[in-house]
Parts: structure tokens; sequence; C-alpha cells
């Protein structure tokens, strides 16, 4: 599994965490070698999401993202 070493997690209002570059904020739109699905993808991280990847809570813990509190 690849390092989310560059990367860190919101909670968003609908409960589940976006996935953002620690450097900007801005959002991850692909993330390569990790076993995750975005919510309501049909398509793993491993495929470009122009509109940024969401996770659930429990997707996000999982691969060891770390999340903003």
């Amino acid at each position: 599994m690849s390092a989310v070493t560059n990367m860190f997690g919101r909670i968003n209002a609908a409960g589940n965490v976006n996935v953002l570059h620690i450097e900007d904020g801005s959002a991850i739109t692909r993330m390569k070698d990790i076993d995750a699905w975005p919510v309501g993808s049909s398509l793993s991280v491993d495929w470009e999401h122009p509109e940024g990847i969401e996770l659930t809570i429990e997707d996000a813990e999982r691969i060891g993202l770390i999340i903003e509190k």
C-alpha cells in the first residue's frame, strides 16, 4: 500500500471525508496503489476523479489517512 503522507482528510457536510493535499488543501484526484473506492463511484481511487476523492470515514481510517478534527 502506498503512503498517504502527502494528504489529509476533512469531514464534509455529508459525513464523508474529502481527501486533500497537505501543501495547499486542494483536492486529491487520484491515489495510486490504494485499495479504496470513492463514495458513489464504481471506479477505484487509482482512476482520475476530477471532482476530488470522497471516502467514507471507515475507508479513510483503514488506509491510514489522517482526518482533520
